[in-house]
């Protein structure tokens, strides 16, 4: 009798066991299902779009949207909102109907220099020694006036001044600027081309490429075939510098 009520007191025991075990089961796979079901909104491509945009321009053109979605269907990564991608371009291609992800975007020096140049200019790398290219210590995102001297060596056919007042540095040898970035360096994004290579940091380059409109490229590469270009570097909050009337082997000394 003892061991009738034995063998059902474990057999209860066993089937409440079994019963929360299936509880617990089925409460997991209702949180699971809940969670993934959750509504999470992300943006969308309406149409293809080429590589190249910001996430804002995207958006101001009407070619992504923002969208709910079920959790369980969003790609790792998904960004909800343009600043999360900020100052960020489309490296790839996306095509319509998908989610954009972080992962897409890269700044444009990453993407490449010409994602770097404004609208309706062009990229002139301009050859500099040490002591033309400001000792090396231009970086990419500086600003420098160049300054020019051309005409017939002599007294009276020479003549220096300010030709270019102002023109935004792109690259610094073939750096853009992107590689401290990327590596996390503390330098807060030094660009000397022998920082970049593990060279001697004094090896200055021996290129700088500026944005130009194209009128202004024709004048320094003119200048550059047919004389010689110094840079200034200008402040931090300055743009351009105010040209003089220039300078010759007579005025130079008055």
């Amino acid at each position: 009798m003892r061991s009738k009520i034995l063998i059902v007191a474990v057999a209860v025991v066993l089937g409440a066991v079994a019963a929360f075990a299936s509880f617990q089961y089925l409460d997991a796979v209702r949180r699971e299902a809940a969670a993934g079901s959750r509504m999470t909104e992300v943006l969308v491509a309406k149409s293809d779009i080429a590589r190249g945009m910001s996430a804002d321009e995207m958006l101001s053109a009407g070619l992504v949207e923002r969208a709910q979605i079920p959790q369980r269907y969003v790609a790792q990564g998904a960004i909800s909102s343009v600043r999360t991608v900020a100052d960020r371009i489309l490296a790839v291609p996306v095509s319509q109907g998908e989610i954009l992800t972080a992962s897409r975007f890269q700044y444009p020096s990453e993407a490449g220099l010409a994602f770097s140049v404004p609208k309706d200019y062009v990229a002139v790398t301009v050859p500099v020694d040490e002591a033309r290219g400001v000792a090396g210590l231009v970086k990419p995102g500086d600003r420098v006036a160049l300054v020019a001297t051309v005409g017939a060596k002599g007294n009276q056919g020479e003549m220096t001044r300010i030709m270019i007042p102002g023109a935004r540095v792109l690259a610094v040898g073939r750096s853009t600027g992107v590689e401290a970035r990327s590596s996390g360096s503390s330098g807060a994004g030094s660009v000397l081309a022998a920082e970049t290579t593990g060279e001697s940091q004094a090896q200055a380059p021996a290129n700088v490429t500026v944005a130009l409109s194209a009128a202004d490229a024709e004048k320094v590469i003119f200048a550059v075939e047919a004389g010689r270009i110094w840079l200034a570097l200008l402040p931090a909050t300055a743009s351009t510098a105010a040209p003089g009337a220039g300078q010759t082997a007579q005025t130079v000394l008055k």
